[in-house]
């Protein structure tokens, strides 16, 4: 059976789909931007970029799961670049040497243009609700932001200890959001010092992003004995200064991420023996794998494919052991993850004084009730329109791990600016609107002979003729392992396991970028079919197909004219294996290859979140079409494409419904085909 290949036409669409890292981040980071950048030292404009999107930048840099790296080409060749750390590294570097006006460098809050307009109340100071109100601070609405805590920083203050997380990195973050028009009231809690009622009676709209406080139990007996804690309340007892006692024994119940944070506390609170008990395996897991190997290097013990069905009291009622049954595994559930079966009869006991509970966390609905048509068991069973974050009540919006259940932090990031774009929308179409169109550039590029990767720009009409290079050795540069404590460093609860890079270790982590934005493109006209292409590739990129085994759907005419050619062949790309070493171009005795850079910035659609992808530090304050600048929150006019759901008030906002502008694009590349 012949093997068929699909022809897809190259377009925007195609390029930004090719950058996978930047695609995977919820909040569209140009994280392969702020790489390149860092790999020429710049490690300013590289922090720039990186911050852009993402108001928690500073705290994903120490903590934020990096789907980015999951997705990322590099682990193809090797490992996956080090994103995470890298941005924690910019953030380092900026803060330690930039200095404004002689004074050190704090982030730039939202910019205040005057007295606000129409105001809004969130309810939790977290990264969802701090982010929501980063954004509508940037369009001009006045935000008060109320939390229970004596602080800021929700579940990344009260949930992740500071040896992952140091405070002072969650400050940074919240003084770049803290502006005249952004007002904390912390230490008040919705429900009981303030109603809902009230918020929605004086604010223009509320947002409710309270996050997962409460922690889920086991439904075994004996669960409610002194010594079983739960997870976040144990963590936020034992980082916010209240006693904690854990014994020499503890066992941690989950597989998450809090339950390692627990596991690692305990062993810093002076626990002997910590044992993690999973009920399902391994590989069922949800962290990652530097995470678990962290974990395991502090001597705590895993136990897999195991649940409790009882904790077992002493005479006094409190905790001394737990009681296990061994799992098989079934089916997959409705996430995919294979279900856990009790085996019978293969009951064990493991010994403890203390019993922490990491089975996820639940919102609190009981602060929603002064509201009639909040009047719910559970927050899962209000009715909350997932694109608009509206509910029943027209005012009140919900977004974050309230309405999600527990994510990661930039997935709260994310939720929040977009419950933000959606508020705008609600509140004044005309604020929300920026007459900003759609812009894309495609460079044409060649192989120079320089030795660097500096590159040269030589104006040529409408496109820019620029050097491709890539950095010496870059294909076999290794992965920049962190640095971080030895075990007997790490029993303070305050010292941060992680060292950081150094400035050297930066540059080369960037240099191992393989840079998806760039792309081959073969011109048929010039190309002689020698096959040079497809030897000299060390990837196997390239690969050259009989054109009878090319599906013709219709939908690129071309490819039904050359099915009709005699002995007619097509080119075969493979970009998720190509490592831009430009050998290809190089060998080409037409000049039939080029290698192109791709960048644009996308407008934002319903609830989807602006995305830019323009290069390097050429680009940092491009001003695009009508001289209109991107910086610093490029913010589009949803009316510009089609795509989004209009809120209940049947306009978008309160005011009339506006007229729908045409849209105009901005592209400097051609129509052209390739095969998939």
């Amino acid at each position: 059976m012949k093997e068929l290949y699909q022809v897809v036409e190259v377009g925007p669409s195609w390029y930004q789909d090719n950058i996978p890292c930047q695609e995977a981040c919820p909040v569209k980071t140009n994280c392969r931007g702020y790489l390149n950048l860092a790999a020429f030292g710049e490690f300013q404009k590289a922090w720039e970029l990186a911050l852009d999107p993402n108001p928690f930048a500073s705290v994903c840099g120490s903590v934020c799961a990096a789907p980015c790296e999951t997705a990322c080409r590099r682990k193809e060749v090797d490992k996956p670049l080090s994103i995470r750390y890298m941005k924690r590294f910019l953030s380092e570097w900026t803060h330690a040497n930039l200095t404004v006006d002689g004074r050190a460098y704090t982030q730039p809050p939202p910019p205040v243009f005057g007295p606000p307009s129409k105001r809004v109340a969130i309810v939790g100071a977290g990264c969802a609700g701090l982010s929501a109100a980063s954004d509508l601070a940037k369009l001009g609405f006045g935000v008060t932001v109320y939390d229970a805590l004596d602080q800021a920083g929700g579940t990344a203050l009260a949930g992740v200890p500071p040896f992952r997380l140091p405070r002072e990195v969650i400050d940074r973050d919240i003084r770049g959001i803290v502006n005249d028009n952004v007002e904390l009231r912390l230490s008040t809690y919705v429900g009981r010092d303030v109603s809902l009622a009230e918020l929605r009676d004086r604010f223009d709209a509320v947002l409710v992003s309270g996050g997962c406080f409460v922690p889920n139990y086991i439904g075994v007996p004996g669960e409610d004995a002194d010594g079983v804690i739960g997870g976040i309340v144990f963590l936020e007892r034992a980082y916010r200064g209240r006693p904690v006692e854990v014994g020499k024994r503890v066992i941690t119940l989950g597989g998450g991420y809090t339950a390692m944070d627990c596991s690692s506390t305990a062993w810093r609170l002076g626990a002997e023996e910590v044992t993690v008990v999973y009920r399902r395996g391994r590989e069922e897991m949800v962290v990652d794998e530097e995470e678990l190997t962290e974990t395991q290097r502090e001597d705590i013990r895993f136990v897999y494919l195991a649940s409790p069905v009882e904790v077992l009291t002493d005479e006094k009622g409190h905790v001394r052991g737990v009681k296990f049954v061994r799992n098989k595994l079934g089916e997959p559930d409705r996430a995919g993850r294979r279900t856990p079966v009790a085996i019978e009869g293969s009951e064990f006991e493991i010994p403890c004084d203390t019993v922490l509970l990491a089975l996820g966390q639940s919102p609190d609905a009981t602060f929603l009730s002064d509201i009639p048509e909040f009047r719910v068991k559970r927050v899962r069973d209000l009715d909350v329109d997932p694109d608009t974050f509206q509910t029943k009540v027209r005012k009140i919006f919900i977004a974050g791990d309230y309405r999600t259940g527990p994510t990661t932090i930039i997935e709260a990031v994310a939720e929040g600016r977009a419950a933000a774009q959606q508020m705008a929308r609600f509140l004044d179409a005309d604020a929300f609107a920026a007459d900003v169109p759609e812009y894309h550039e495609v460079v044409t590029l060649r192989r120079s002979s320089t030795p660097d990767n500096l590159g040269v720009i030589a104006m040529e009409g409408e496109l820019a003729r620029v050097f491709h290079n890539m950095s010496a050795d870059y294909d076999r540069i290794p992965r920049q392992e962190m640095p971080k404590l030895t075990k007997s460093e790490r029993r303070g609860l305050f010292l941060e396991t992680n060292r950081g890079y150094t400035a050297a270790q930066a540059v080369a982590e960037g240099d191992r970028c393989l840079k998806c934005n760039f792309n081959i493109e073969i011109i048929g006209e010039l190309c002689i079919i020698c096959g040079g292409c497809v030897d000299v590739c060390p990837m196997d990129v390239i690969h050259i197909v009989d054109m009878g085994d090319v599906v013709d759907d219709g939908a690129i005419p071309a490819v039904s004219e050359a099915k009709q050619w005699p002995q007619g062949v097509a080119f075969l790309l493979d970009e998720t294996a190509c490592i831009r070493c430009a050998l290809c171009v190089i060998r080409c005795p037409t000049d039939a290859i080029t290698m192109n850079r791709y960048g644009g910035i996308a407008p934002s659609i319903g609830r989807k979140l602006p995305e830019e992808s323009l290069d390097d530090e050429i680009h940092l304050d491009l001003t695009v079409a009508e001289h209109k600048a991107s910086r610093p929150l490029p913010m589009y006019d949803p009316r510009r494409a089609a795509g989004y759901k209009d809120l209940q008030s049947g306009h978008n906002g309160n005011g009339p419904g506006p007229t729908v502008a045409e849209t105009r694009t901005v592209t400097s590349s051609r129509d052209v085909a390739r095969t998939h």
